[in-house]
């Protein structure tokens, strides 16, 4: 008898998921996280879907009941007890620091990019910044380094790291060979005495994105806010994406860096991740921004949206460079492990050069 109720015991607890999905609400993603989308078993336009059943499996292991705390729980059972991340896009480092395993490549040095590629690349920053100034507007490229090229000392020591340039170290001499309107985010990162970034994000933090700023806008020889000299606030509030997508049900923030601005939004974005952000500061000294970003240009444009009397924020690629007009100011901000997108959505500039 005590069997048949150990059985029944270990079924309804196996059913719980499954009816999780029926009442609770549809899973959301965390952090960096891309969940399966329901699949449909029939499309107007390819017909029956072969892959109904595949996809199905799939949309399920990201969606059943409780999953979130389910992850969490089991994440917190092999970070504390074997040291090491259960989530495929995380890498648990020493001293509880998190790093995104895509830019793992970068870090041991496995170019992504081939020789020719790189020169490529450089070229193809060329032709943008070509483009733009014949349009009459100022240019500027610039990458966001890969937190593990700046902070390694937390990587784990497993990963080895070869004696061999990575895609940046490829890339470098054939922008300066190009001509290309360059600001090194990496030498002056490197340079600074104090960590810039999160302990459990990918990205700098709100200090680490005023050095920046300062840096492009002095390298672009404006006027501008020294926002590295300006008073903030600080206030724990910071939730990873590294730690969401490792503990999506956990609570743990970091300490981040408040800084008061003035600017406006046109329309209030529904999250930085938005891909069409504009901006107003009717005091602010230069005229207007195209400021074509990724995610390290969530932190970032709030700081450059003060010193510009409009700003259009976008994370659209191609970069919309026909929007450029006489007098504005195009900075190109890319994180390092997205190198190769310039070559996959490298913009078709065409033989256009005036508006």
């Amino acid at each position: 008898m005590k069997y048949k109720w150990f059985t029944a015991a270990f079924l309804s607890l196996c059913l719980i998921p499954a009816a999780g999905m029926l009442v609770l609400p549809e899973q959301q993603a965390a952090g960096n996280e891309h969940l399966t989308p329901k699949p449909s078993l029939w499309n107007a336009q390819t017909g029956w879907n072969a892959e109904f059943l595949g996809n199905l499996t799939d949309y399920v292991a990201d969606h059943f009941g409780f999953r979130q705390e389910l992850v969490t729980a089991n994440a917190a059972l092999q970070t504390r007890l074997l040291c090491t991340s259960p989530a495929e896009d995380v890498i648990y480092g020493t001293d509880g620091w998190l790093y995104y395993a895509k830019t793992l490549d970068d870090y041991q040095n496995h170019a992504m990019l081939t020789e020719s590629e790189a020169q490529q690349l450089a070229q193809t920053v060329k032709s943008m910044q070509d483009y733009c100034e014949s349009r009459g507007a100022r240019f500027l490229f610039t990458i966001a380094p890969n937190k593990s090229s700046l902070y390694p000392e937390h990587m784990p020591a497993r990963y080895l790291t070869e004696d061999a340039d990575g895609s940046y170290e490829r890339v470098l001499p054939y922008l300066e060979q190009e001509g290309v309107n360059y600001a090194d985010l990496f030498s002056v990162f490197r340079a600074h005495a104090n960590v810039l970034y999160y302990k459990t994000d990918s990205h700098w933090t709100n200090r680490g994105a005023a050095l920046a700023h300062d840096y492009l806008m002095n390298t672009l020889d404006l006027p501008h806010t020294a926002f590295t000299d300006a008073d903030y606030t600080t206030e724990r509030s910071h939730s990873g994406d590294l730690y969401q997508m490792l503990y999506p049900k956990g609570t743990q923030k970091e300490e981040t860096q408040v800084y008061q601005t003035s600017f406006s939004y046109v329309n209030p974005p529904r999250s930085d991740e938005d891909i069409l952000m504009q901006t107003t500061q009717e005091n602010a000294p230069n005229g207007r921004l195209l400021l074509c970003r990724d995610s390290f240009g969530n932190a970032l444009h709030p700081f450059l949206a003060e010193d510009f009397r409009e700003a259009i924020i976008t994370r659209q690629m191609p970069y919309p460079l026909e929007q450029v007009q006489e007098g504005d100011t195009v900075i190109i901000e890319i994180v390092e492990r997205n190198l190769p997108n310039i070559l996959k959505y490298s913009p078709d500039l065409g033989n256009k050069t005036e508006p």
